[in-house]
C-alpha cells in the first residue's frame, strides 16, 4: 500500500501544488547544497574521490564541482554527493522521534546532474527536490519505532538518499507508477551507509553514493528492470526490514495510512523542516559548540582563566577524558575538541580539521580539563536532548548554558544574511572567485526560473 501510495502522491503532484513556503526553502537547500559541495571538494577526501572519476575517463555529460572537468552524471553525482558531505557541513533533517541525518546531498546531487546533461528547467529539478525530500522524510518515518534511530548501524544519508534521489529522479523523467516502483525496487537493494564509518574518509561517501545508486536504479528501471512486486518498502523481506530499527514490529495498514496521509501535509521541508549546519562539524557538537560561544562572548571568558570543564548530555559520552582526535576528520565527530576549540577562538574555522592542526597544544591542555556526565533520558526533549556545558572558572565564577536548539536548527535558524555569508565562505574556500560567485547566487534565488540549469553548472564548472 505505501508504495503504490508514495507513487501516486509522486505522479499527481507537480510544482503548481507545491507551496511558495516550500520553494522558497527548496532554493535555501539548493543554495546550501552548492555551498558545501563547492567547499567539500577541497578537502583530501572530496579531493581523492574527484581524482578517481577523472581517471575513469566516463563519458563528460556532467559538471563535477570543484574539478572543473565534466564525468558521466552517475560519476559526477558521486563527486559532488561526496564533496558535499566530505565537511559535515550539509543540512539535516530532524524529526522528534530522531535524526534522519543528511538529505539534500544524496537527493539533489543526481538531479543536478541529470538535468545538465538533459537541458532540464530549475522548475523541473526544484519540483524533483521537494518530492524527493518529502519521500525520504516520511519513507524514514516507517524506519523508526524505538527513536533509536540508526541503532542497528544504519546511517540514513546513504540508505534513505538513494530513496529520495530515485523518487526526484522518477519525477523528472516522468515514470509510470509501475516503473517507478521497480526503480525503488533497485533502489532498495542498493542502499545503505553505516554510522561505524563516522569519523572516516569512508563516512563521505554516503552522500554520493545514493545520489550515483539512484541515477542507476531509476536508468535501470526506463530500460525494463523489474522489481518484485508493488510493496518493496512494506512488504516482508523488503527495505522497512532491512533498515528499520525495529524490524520485528511489522508495518499496520493503519500505519501505512497514516505516512501516506502525511504527504504533502506537512511538508517535511517545512515541517520539522531543514537545519541548514552553523558549523562545519558533526550536529552532535554543535549543542557543546554554541554553548561555548555563548557563554564566551557573554561572560568574556578568556580560556586561560577556566579551570574546569563539564558537558551534560543525555547521550552519556561514556568517557572521563575525551579521546583526542588524530586527524581532521575525527575531529568533526569529537565534541571535546570542537567545544575547547569553540571556548578558546569563538568560531568554527575550516583550518581547524586540518591533519595538521587537530594537535593544537592550547585545546589538547583545555580538553584534559574537560568531564562529560549524563542527563537522563526522561528529562531531555526532542531527538538529541537538551544539553549543558558548565564552565568554572579559577577565580571561582561558575557559567552554565543549556542548549536545546543550536544555531542552524529550524527552531533556531540562521538569517538570510547568514546563510549567504555560508555560502560565500563555502564558495572562496572552493576557489571560486567573483562575479561567479554573485551569479551563482542570484541564480538560485530565481532557481524556477531557470530555462537550462546549464546556465548554473557552466558557473559552478568555472
Amino acid at each position: 500500500m505505501f508504495t503504490e501510495g508514495l507513487c501516486k502522491f509522486i505522479i499527481n503532484t507537480n510544482y503548481e501544488d507545491i507551496p511558495p513556503e516550500v520553494i522558497r526553502a527548496a532554493k535555501d537547500a539548493i543554495l546550501d547544497n552548492l555551498a558545501v559541495t563547492m567547499s567539500g571538494s577541497q578537502e583530501p577526501s572530496g579531493q581523492m574521490m574527484i581524482e578517481m572519476v577523472r581517471e575513469a575517463q566516463s563519458p563528460p555529460e556532467a559538471t563535477v564541482i570543484g574539478g572543473r572537468f565534466k564525468a558521466s552524471c552517475a560519476l559526477a553525482a558521486l563527486a559532488n554527493g561526496t564533496s558535499a558531505h566530505t565537511q559535515d557541513y550539509d543540512d539535516c533533517l530532524d524529526y522528534p522521534a530522531a535524526g534522519l541525518a543528511h538529505p539534500t546531498a544524496g537527493t539533489f546531487s543526481g538531479l543536478l546532474t541529470v538535468g545538465e546533461k538533459n537541458h532540464m528547467s530549475g522548475k523541473d529539478l526544484i519540483t524533483a527536490y521537494c518530492l524527493g525530500v518529502e519521500a525520504y522524510g516520511k519513507t524514514g518515518l516507517f524506519l523508526i519505532k524505538t527513536g533509536g534511530a540508526g541503532s542497528r548501524g544504519w546511517e540514513w544519508t546513504g540508505t534513505l538518499g538513494v530513496i529520495g534521489g530515485t523518487i526526484g529522479l522518477s519525477k523528472m523523467f516522468g515514470l509510470n507508477e509501475q516503473q517507478m516502483i521497480n526503480a525503488l525496487g533497485v533502489a532498495s537493494t542498493m542502499a545503505c551507509s553505516l554510522i561505524r564509518n563516522f569519523g572516516s574518509f569512508a563516512g563521505h561517501v554516503h552522500g554520493g553514493v545514493g545520489a550515483r545508486n539512484a541515477i542507476e536504479a531509476v536508468t535501470l528501471a526506463m530500460k525494463g528492470y523489474d522489481a518484485t512486486g508493488p510493496d518493496v518498502i512494506e512488504g516482508r523481506g523488503g527495505y522497512y526490514n532491512a533498515f528499520s530499527d525495529k524490524p520485528e514490529a511489522p508495518i499496520t495498514e493503519e500505519d501505512q495510512k497514516e505516512k501516506l496521509a502525511a504527504l504533502g501535509n506537512p511538508w517535511a521541508i517545512i515541517v520539522p523542516g531543514l537545519m541548514f549546519k552553523y558549523y562545519p562539524c558533526a550536529h552532535i557538537s554543535h549543542f557543546g559548540v554554541y554553548a561555548a560561544q555563548l557563554i564566551r562572548e557573554q561572560h568574556k571568558v578568556d580560556w586561560r582563566d577556566i579551570e574546569s570543564i563539564e558537558f551534560r548530555s543525555p547521550f552519556g559520552m561514556g568517557y572521563d577524558s575525551p579521546p583526542l582526535p588524530k586527524t581532521g576528520v575525527q575531529g568533526r565527530f569529537n565534541l571535546g575538541y570542537c567545544m575547547c576549540r569553540a571556548l578558546i577562538h569563538g568560531e568554527m574555522e575550516f583550518d581547524f580539521f586540518k591533519d595538521e592542526t587537530v594537535g593544537d597544544p592550547d585545546t589538547l591542555e583545555l580538553m584534559s580539563k574537560t568531564k562529560f556526565n549524563v542527563i537522563k533520558r526522561e528529562d531531555a526533549v526532542g531527538p538529541f536532548g537538551y544539553q549543558e556545558l558548565i564552565v568554572k572558572m579559577k577565580d571561582g565564577n561558575v557559567y552554565s548554558q543549556k542548549v536545546e536548539h543550536p544555531k542552524g536548527e529550524p527552531q533556531n535558524p540562521q538569517s538570510p544574511e547568514e546563510l549567504e555569508a555560508k555560502f560565500r565562505k563555502c564558495a572562496a574556500y572552493g576557489n571560486y572567485k567573483e562575479p561567479t560567485i554573485s551569479k551563482i547566487k542570484d541564480l538560485v534565488a530565481d532557481f524556477e526560473n531557470i530555462k537550462d540549469i546549464t546556465e548554473l553548472t557552466e558557473l559552478l564548472g568555472q
